[in-house]
C-alpha cells in the first residue's frame, strides 16, 4: 500500500523506521531495507490462511541440492492437511496401518506441490511414529508400485535406484507420459526433462564420452548417468527398443517445438 511521505511517520512503518534510526543508530536506507525484510517475512510466514485441519511445517526447499547440510538449506513453510472427513472411514474399514500410508503420501505430496521436500524424519514427527515405522510404510507403498516423494527419493540420496531412472524405464517400456505421471505422481514437465536428459546421455555414450564428462555436460549426477547407461545397454544397445527411443526423441522434439 502506498503511503504519502507526509503521513509516513504516523504509520506503523514510519514509527518503526524512526525508532530504528533514533535508538539503534541505523541509517534511513538501512531502516528501509530492514522494514522490507520484516514485511516480506510476515507475509510469507504469518499471513497464510490455514484451516482447522491443517498445520504449517517447515520443509527443505526442493531447489536445495543433495548433500547440503540441513542447517544450511533454505526452509519454506508448507501447509499439510492433518485429516480429512474420509480419514475416519478409511481407518474403520482398512485399519490404522492403511491410514498411515494415506497420510504419508498426502503429507509428502502436499509439501512437494508447494516446493518443499519432507524427509523420513519429518514424516515420523508428523505421524508420531519412529523412523523405522516410516521406513516400513514407504516399503509397503513401494511394493504396491507407489513412490513417496521424500527428499531422499527426489534428490536421489542413498544407494537405491533413482526415481529418474525408474521413470525413464517406464517410458522405454511403452508407458505414456500421462500414465507415468499418474503412476509416479511427477509432473509432465519433470518426466519430459528426465527423458530428454536420457536421450542426451545415450547420444554421448554412443560417441564414447566418459561418464565423468557426460555428467558434466548434461548437468546430472554420475549416479544417474550410470543408471541411464545401464538402461541404454539393457533396452537399446542391441536394438531391442531402438524404435521406442526414436518415438521418445520425436516426443521431446514436439514438446520443445511447442514452446517456441
Amino acid at each position: 500500500m502506498y503511503i504519502e511521505k507526509t503521513n509516513i511517520s504516523k504509520s506503523p512503518e514510519g514509527m518503526l523506521k524512526q525508532e530504528l534510526v533514533s535508538y539503534y543508530g541505523m541509517s534511513a536506507a538501512e531502516s528501509d531495507i530492514l522494514w522490507e525484510r520484516i514485511e516480506n517475512f510476515v507475509k510469507e510466514h504469518f499471513e497464510n490462511c490455514i484451516f482447522d485441519n491443517q498445520i504449517i511445517r517447515y520443509a527443505v526447499s526442493s531447489d536445495e541440492p543433495a548433500g547440503k547440510p540441513i542447517k544450511y538449506c533454505k526452509l519454506i513453510p508448507v501447509k499439510l492437511t492433518l485429516f480429512k472427513p474420509s480419514d475416519k472411514k478409511i481407518r474403520e474399514e482398512k485399519g490404522p496401518s492403511y491410514l498411515r500410508e494415506i497420510l504419508t503420501l498426502r503429507f509428502a505430496d502436499e509439501a512437494y506441490a508447494q516446493g518443499g521436500l519432507l524427509s523420513q524424519e519429518d514424516l515420523a514427527e508428523i505421524l508420531f511414529v519412529n523412523i523405522r515405522t516410516v521406513k516400513r510404510i514407504i516399503q509397503r507403498l513401494k511394493a504396491k508400485g507407489i513412490e513417496v516423494n521424500t527428499r531422499g527419493l527426489v534428490k536421489d540420496i542413498g544407494p537405491t535406484i533413482s526415481h529418474k531412472a525408474k521413470i525413464v524405464e517406464l517410458a522405454l517400456k511403452g508407458y505414456t507420459t500421462t500414465e507415468i505421471a499418474f503412476k509416479t505422481r511427477h509432473s509432465l514437465s519433470s518426466i519430459a526433462r528426465y527423458i530428454e536428459n536420457f536421450i542426451k546421455v545415450v547420444y554421448l555414450f554412443e560417441k564414447d564420452f566418459p561418464l565423468v564428462k557426460i555428467s558434466r555436460v548434461t548437468k546430472i549426477s554420475e549416479k544417474v548417468a550410470a543408471e541411464y547407461k545401464s538402461l541404454y545397454e539393457k533396452y537399446i544397445k542391441n536394438n531391442c527398443l531402438k524404435e521406442r527411443l526414436e518415438e521418445l526423441c520425436s516426443y521431446i522434439s514436439c514438446k520443445k517445438g511447442g514452446k517456441k
